[in-house]
């Protein structure tokens, strides 16, 4: 074996860098003659210089990565820390070398960041070249690190990432000007802070980097610790609206009996100011965790009126008994544009109601679970979901970068009492009281409140235009190496700013956008209440851009505070406080109570019991631009509730709404439930064009008979009968095209997968004679027949499981067929428990040990308060009705018994939901259209097909 070939020792005459070395780290049209930006000179000069600081030794078994990383840039950190000791000696009040020292490491951990997917690269590079000196792989990492962060070794690093250079550079200068300028403002202002924080706090000690985003050239909020102990928070933008908010409580704080609700302290000055730092400070009773949702409840009613967003779990904080905003920038939030050219009213609702605060529960689903980002119910450690970036092998020469779960963090939002946090869902009720006080105080007052929102008019705002997360992602993706070696590689990347804006307002800022980018910042743009311009960090004016101004947005809203909007906000808070995780289950709730027994009803009482159904979905159906739709609870991944639009699947979506609502007009001849349902569908069309360009989409939405596309073509199919529509026909027949072809990959589930997709599609072929219908099921049924047993079937029941695979390959030649199931049914409904496996098996008795002893086993089973389709009790007749329809006479029996009991419960105590809490929701699987349409399915027997088992109509 050769020996390691040992590159020789840099000769300082050769250390410095070419002329023009840094022209790759300019975009091509940043390339012009005379252009020397002024971060070349300061890469220059700081490599030019060795630190007049001793560098500190590097183990040979550090795994220290991050601070071994940052000591490769330690002239510019050194410079970095010079010129921020001179700013801060000329202060009586500052420590300088502590101040210096802690503000150097905080831009020594930010430039190992963006340069750590190169120095991995470069240090893989060495290790397969065999170059590093080390037994260990962590001598051999040390060695790298300690030849990289040579004058030789860093210039030879710039020389070939010239980007990296630029992005190092920037951020060195970034942090000096912005540290600097802080300082400054101290000085000028550290008598004041003195009387603000009560007392002589010392001398400054610490400026720490806070939690915020770095905007406006790498200005961010910044926590100054004294040597005292006390701690202010510095903001580097207008508090104008802080003043006027306060100005806003204390108006209201009278007109709600015992309110008290406190805001942040602040000192303003021109263009920025200074926050009482408010500690986390847990409950001393139940009384004052109560009073805490209470007013929590009143801070949402008020920041609903003031169009306020983004109050995630990091601008709250549960100080006793009092939830302190401290972060109010995103009030007066403007609506911009839909990203989507089709106008959804249901997301048109979402976007102006209490939902948009994010306050309230907000499941954000990731590929490893979900996680709860908001102000409300957000900020504790769960387990990770979402995806991040880590290292492998940190410390080594083996280093190297991987993608693992993650979470979001924690914060100090939530009330804690006796040291345990306090889960919000059990304080719901508080939490709606105060909501209705406040919205109603601010109603009652709405004159004088409008009024006062006067003196918000020139307060600065934020802009929104993109998800921060967004943008983060985008910053630390252009860290890759291939990016950083020709600015024109990483513009092009930053051009995903141009595809992702399909609207003219974000258009117009994607310029901007990029110049915010190429800076390092998260792009921030500002605005005013009484205006309908937009700033750019540069205070570029864009005029006119918003359409109208913020403030009149807030006024019409205020105007149309009512009791009947005021209950659908109420309905939003329910529906999101049952998000939370202890409501992640997806079973029937319990027995009913003090149900009386009933005769069985005639069909026109069942018909009037559904049209009463009905009546409570259209009454919070959303409408605009002619088209329909609901926003509803619905369940992702099977596991996680979230409160969205309702989407196109027929299970969960508008289809499964205007099926029954159509279904229900047939019956009827009542117009009104034509019409909507006609308007319901109107998206449809659209969302197939959707699925035509691009079969990936179509691949994901699955070919499932409820939650995916076999549901989708099921219910146009039956749709363009019932509202007698042909061009549904073709609509059906443009879905089926899309339909994904079978693979082993393929789910087998009945919902999801190609069971449902068979059944759909031979009922879809009934129904219009397609042939590509019957040919997909073949091939549907081919693919599940050459299986074995599946692991994803380990679920006994319907929706999800053996029963339903089995049940929908009767008839059909098996090559290896499923075992029966392995494992007790849980609970009596049709997707997970017995009622299911007496369906899927009725014609194999023997599977579950006796037809006739199974239906009596469901007849016994006492009603459940959940009346849902999916796994409530009108899933249960809807099985008994199809037993009933063959002759078995303990299933007509016991169907009789069940449908008075049924209506009794939907007439006592209304329809119940089978979501979390019974919350009531449109959709057709777990909500109000499938009650409404088992009762019409137990009033009209065949001539109301069973849409859970996806049949054709008969006549």
């Amino acid at each position: 074996m050769l020996d390691p070939v040992i590159p020789p020792q840099p000769n300082p005459a050769t250390t410095t860098l070419p002329p023009t070395w840094w022209a790759a780290g300019l975009t091509p049209h940043e390339r012009r003659p005379g252009t020397r930006p002024a971060w070349v000179d300061f890469a220059e000069a700081a490599l030019s210089r060795e630190s007049a600081a001793p560098r500190s030794a590097l183990s040979r078994e550090s795994a220290a990565w991050r601070e071994a990383f940052a000591g490769v840039f330690r002239p510019f950190t050194d410079a970095a820390r010079a010129a921020i000791a001179a700013a801060a000696a000329g202060s009586p009040a500052v420590d300088a070398a502590s101040v210096a020292d802690g503000c150097a490491a905080q831009l020594g951990h930010q430039l190992a960041g963006l340069a750590a997917r190169t120095l991995v690269l470069e240090l893989g590079r060495a290790r397969h070249k065999e170059i590093l000196d080390g037994e260990t792989p962590e001598a051999r990492f040390a060695d790298f690190v300690r030849r990289t962060g040579t004058p030789a070794g860093l210039t030879d690093l710039l020389h070939r990432y010239p980007v990296l250079a630029r992005l190092a550079a920037q951020a060195s200068l970034f942090a000096i000007a912005a540290t600097t300028e802080l300082l400054a403002r101290f000085d000028a202002d550290r008598v004041a802070l003195a009387a603000f924080v009560g007392t002589d706090p010392g001398p400054l000690v610490e400026v720490s980097g806070g939690t915020g985003d770095a905007h406006q050239r790498g200005r961010a909020v910044r926590e100054l610790r004294f040597a005292g102990g006390a701690r202010v928070v510095y903001k580097p933008r207008p508090l104008d609206l802080h003043t006027a908010f306060t100005a806003l409580v204390g108006w209201l704080n009278p007109r709600v009996p015992g309110l008290e609700l406190e805001t942040v302290d602040v000192l303003t000055r021109p263009g920025y100011g200074w926050l009482r730092f408010v500690e986390h400070r847990p409950c001393a009773d139940l009384t004052q965790v109560d009073r805490f949702y209470r007013r929590q409840g009143v801070l949402l009613a008020l920041l609903h009126a003031l169009d306020g967003t983004d109050v995630h779990f990091e601008n709250i904080i549960a100080a006793g008994d009092q939830p302190v905003l401290i972060d109010i920038e995103t009030l007066f939030q403007p609506v911009l544009p839909a990203e989507s050219t089709e106008t959804d009213p249901a997301a048109e609702l979402l976007a102006r109601s209490v939902h948009r605060t994010m306050l309230l529960p907000q499941m954000i689903v990731g590929e490893h679970g979900a996680v709860d980002i908001s102000g409300l119910g957000g900020g504790r450690a769960a387990a990770p979901a979402l995806e991040r970036v880590d290292w492998l092998d940190a410390g080594t020469d083996r280093m190297r970068l991987v993608r693992v779960p993650g979470s979001v963090g924690t914060g100090v939002n939530r009330p804690t009492l006796g040291g345990v946090d306090v889960e919000p869902a059990e304080h719901g009720a508080a939490l709606l009281a105060g909501f209705r006080a406040g919205y109603d105080a601010i109603a009652a007052g709405a004159t004088e409140f409008a009024a006062l929102l006067e003196s918000c008019a020139g307060a600065g705002i934020r802009v929104l235009v993109r998800p921060t997360s967004f943008y983060t992602r985008l910053l630390d993706e252009t860290t890759h190496p291939s990016l950083l070696a020709d600015a024109a590689a990483r513009d092009e990347a930053f051009g995903l700013l141009h595809d992702d804006s399909t609207d003219d307002v974000r258009r117009a800022l994607v310029a901007a956008e990029l110049t915010d980018l190429w800076a390092g910042d998260v792009p921030m743009f500002t605005g005013e209440p009484g205006s309908a311009d937009v700033w750019d960090t540069e205070r570029n004016r864009l005029a006119g851009l918003l359409g109208t101004t913020p403030l009149a947005s807030v006024r019409a809203k205020v105007a149309g505070m009512t009791t009947i909007d005021r209950r659908d906000q109420e309905w939003l808070i329910s529906a999101a406080l049952a998000t939370r995780p202890d409501a992640e289950t997806h079973a029937g709730s319990g027995v009913s109570d003090g149900i009386l027994p009933s005769k069985t009803p005639e069909p026109a009482h069942l018909l009037s019991a559904a049209c009463g159904v009905a009546d409570a979905i259209i009454a919070r159906a959303c409408t605009a631009g002619g088209r329909v739709n609901w926003v509803g609870l619905e369940l992702v991944d099977e596991k996680y509730w979230t409160v969205l639009p309702m989407g196109g699947g027929l299970g969960e979506g508008y289809p499964g709404v205007a099926l029954f609502l159509a279904q229900l007009a047939e019956l009827t001849g009542i117009d009104r439930y034509r019409d909507l349902a006609g308007k319901a569908i109107s998206g449809l069309p659209s969302l197939v064009s959707a699925l035509e360009a691009d079969p990936e989409l179509a691949e994901a939405a699955g070919p499932g008979g409820l939650l995916g596309l076999g549901g989708v073509a099921y219910a146009a199919a039956r749709l363009a009968r019932l509202l007698d529509r042909p061009d549904l026909l073709d609509l059906c027949a443009r879905t089926v095209a899309v339909m994904p072809a079978p693979t082993p990959r393929t789910s087998p589930r009945f919902t999801t997968g190609l069971a449902g997709g068979l059944v759909a599609l031979r009922s879809v072929a009934t129904q219009t004679g397609l042939e590509p219908a019957t040919a997909l099921a073949g091939a549907y049924a081919a693919e599940l027949a050459s299986r074995s047993i599946d692991p994803d079937l380990a679920d006994p029941g319907f929706a999800h499981g053996a029963a339903g695979v089995d049940w929908a390959l009767s008839g059909h030649p098996r090559e290896t067929a499923t075992l029966p199931p392995a494992k007790a049914a849980t609970g009596h409904g049709w997707c997970s428990g017995l009622a299911g496996q007496v369906l899927a098996y009725a014609g194999d008795p023997d599977v579950l040990g006796g037809l006739d002893e199974q239906v009596r086993r469901l007849a016994a089973q006492e009603p459940l308060r959940d009346l849902s389709l999916c796994h409530g009790e009108t899933g249960i007749t809807d099985v008994l009705g199809v037993l009933a329809e063959t002759g078995h006479a303990g299933a007509e029996a016991a169907l009789a018994t069940r449908t008075g009991l049924l209506l009794t419960a939907v007439e006592q105590d209304g329809a119940r939901c089978g979501t979390p809490d019974g919350v009531p929701s449109p959709g057709l699987l777990t909500g109000l259209a499938g009650i409404g349409y088992g009762l019409l399915r137990l009033g009209f027997g065949p001539r109301v097909p069973s849409a859970l088992l996806l049949q054709a109509p008969t006549r």
